[in-house]
């Protein structure tokens, strides 16, 4: 993972704006991953890009969540 739990868990009183450009930035860089794995054969890089892939997904779902307890308070 890029970012720390205790990391994310910082960004609690930033605005939610700079919460959105983040997760649109780690959306893209997952994206990136994805279509890089389309066309790759070797497996050694397949497994590297999915499991880099997967650490960008548990960020994101980690902002989401954090997102979400913003909206509720």
């Amino acid at each position: 993972m890029t970012l720390s739990s205790k990391s994310i868990q910082s960004f609690r009183d930033r605005p939610e704006t700079d919460i959105w450009n983040l997760l649109t930035a780690l959306q893209q860089h997952q994206n990136a991953l994805f279509q890089l794995e389309k066309n790759e054969r070797d497996p050694d890089v397949l497994k590297d890009l999915a499991s880099v892939a997967l650490e960008v997904g548990k960020e994101i779902e980690e902002l989401l969540a954090l997102l979400e307890e913003k909206i509720e308070d």
